[in-house]
């Protein structure tokens, strides 16, 4: 198999257009070098044996780990809730003519909405 750059090389560099991704000829001998007719590397079937003895996930694993993501969830947003000067928000919501109440707690809500979903998204 001929090398691309030894075929297609004026002095020691490849031309502009293959650089650039814009040589035909460069896309053409891509494809043919990514089209694998056979595996890659024959294992004789190890990768296949290796598999088959793994030992199968059980449902309390899953448990565990989605225990320990709401806990994660609950944890940040314990910090966040921590960290909010929520003293501030509802004395300058107080003196506004806006209720800013339904904002800040809309807010937490559907943050709280989007971290349970993300995780609930992940376990499938």
């Amino acid at each position: 198999m001929v090398n691309f750059e030894q075929r297609h090389t004026k002095g020691n560099a490849l031309r502009d257009t293959a650089i650039e991704g814009k040589d035909p000829m460069f896309d053409a001998w891509l494809s043919e070098q990514l089209q694998f007719g056979e595996p890659y590397l024959d294992d004789n079937g190890f990768c296949d044996r290796v598999m088959a003895e793994l030992p199968v996930s059980s449902k309390r694993a899953e448990r565990r780990a989605s225990g320990f993501q709401y806990l994660a969830v609950l944890a940040a947003s314990g910090i966040v809730a921590w960290q909010f000067p929520f003293g501030e928000v509802l004395s300058e919501a107080a003196r506004q003519s806006i209720s800013l109440y339904s904002l800040v707690g809309m807010g937490m809500l559907s943050s709280l909405v989007a971290m349970v979903g993300g995780i609930l998204a992940a376990r499938h």
